[in-house]
């Protein structure tokens, strides 16, 4: 008998801790893009991704002068010409690869290097909101197969914590 109630309180005991955790789940994404710095984020990019398409317009305006001028003397011009012509317009064309390759890599540093603060702050609130609602796990959204009714969504509570 002794041992039956051993035994069950043994199958018992794990099924009462695990009906004590609290499980929340959140879409960072959700959050990170009501935040007005991240506004302000997509608006600096936005610029910059302008200015490097106004630079991008001014090389290929800078290759078809070149080409058509190239294309309208073409028969006329002796050969070295031609050669030292069909050179600067392949330069062109490179310049402006590399410095396509280059501005969205740099944009691309650009962004994250802004996001990383963003990211930290709503990382921060989070775990405020998990320590101070007993949060046991807080989960990914976007990972998640299935979400149970009785999960706490906890971008509400982050937005409220900062203010959004």
């Amino acid at each position: 008998m002794l041992k039956k109630i051993v035994l069950v309180a043994l199958f018992a005991l794990p099924v009462s801790v695990f009906a004590q955790e609290k499980i929340a789940y959140f879409n960072a994404p959700e959050v990170i893009t009501a935040l007005p710095e991240y506004k302000q984020l997509t608006d600096s990019l936005q610029n910059t991704q302008k200015q490097i398409q106004a630079e991008l317009q001014i090389l290929e305006e800078e290759y078809q002068k070149k080409y058509k001028a190239f294309m309208d003397e073409g028969d006329k011009l002796i050969e070295s010409i031609k050669i030292r012509r069909m050179q600067e317009i392949k330069d062109i064309e490179e310049r402006a690869g590399l410095f396509n390759e280059q501005s969205q890599q740099r944009l691309v540093e650009t962004r994250d290097n802004l996001l990383k603060p963003i990211q930290e702050k709503v990382r921060t609130a989070l775990q405020a909101v998990a320590t101070e609602n007993n949060f046991t796990y807080v989960l990914d959204v976007n990972a998640l197969v299935y979400v149970s009714p009785s999960a706490v969504d906890a971008v509400p509570l982050v937005k409220k914590k900062l203010g959004i």
